[in-house]
This record gives C-alpha cells, sequence and structure tokens, in this order.
C-alpha cells in the first residue's frame, strides 16, 4: 500500500494440512507478493504435486502478480485430474483473482 510501511505482520505464513479425503489444505496469512512468492512455490509445490489442494486465502491481505504467478504455479503442479480450490480471499484479494481472469479456473 502506498504510504504504509511493512510490519511483521505482513510476512506470508502457511500452514499445511491433509483433510480426511487427502485433499492438502494450505492457511495463508500476510502478503502473497514478489517477495515471498518465490519461498512459498519451493515450499507449496513439493507437498501439493498431483494432489488436490485446497488454498485458504482469509488471512491474505495482498496479492500481486508475482503472488498470481505462485497461484499458477501451483494450479500446474496440482495436475490434471486433480482440482486447485481457492475459498475465503477477502474481498480485495476476490478484487485481484476476478480482474485477472484466475476465478474462471480455480
Amino acid at each position: 500500500m502506498f504510504g504504509k510501511k511493512k510490519s511483521k505482520d505482513d510476512t506470508l505464513t502457511a500452514t499445511y494440512a491433509e483433510s480426511d479425503d487427502g485433499t492438502i489444505v494450505i492457511k495463508l496469512s500476510g502478503r502473497l507478493d514478489s517477495v515471498s512468492s518465490n519461498d512459498f512455490q519451493s515450499e507449496a509445490l513439493p507437498k501439493c504435486r498431483g494432489r488436490n489442494t485446497t488454498l485458504d486465502l482469509e488471512m491474505v491481505t495482498y496479492l500481486s502478480s508475482a503472488g498470481l504467478r505462485a497461484i499458477l504455479t501451483l494450479d500446474k503442479a496440482v495436475g490434471k485430474g486433480n482440482k486447485l480450490t481457492v475459498i475465503n480471499a477477502k474481498d480485495s484479494v476476490k478484487d485481484v483473482l476476478d480482474m485477472s481472469g484466475f476465478s474462471e479456473f480455480i
């Protein structure tokens, strides 16, 4: 955000769980941006490759184009025959997903 200094609360954190049906559930908190997206991808891709995955964005405060690229990469890693589902996006994050066309395929 213009004029706002980043705080440690903006740092992206991810927690991973597996649901009863084997779906990987990733809960993100903070900013998914150029600073955090590469680390997120490096951590998430091996866990989600070839598996249904749910990405919970309820606590994501900012989503940049680099964050969109990370979501796209995750979607490709999940692979055909599996599904990446995005849930609980705040209005500001949902607007980015909608304007970029991501809401059409995830």
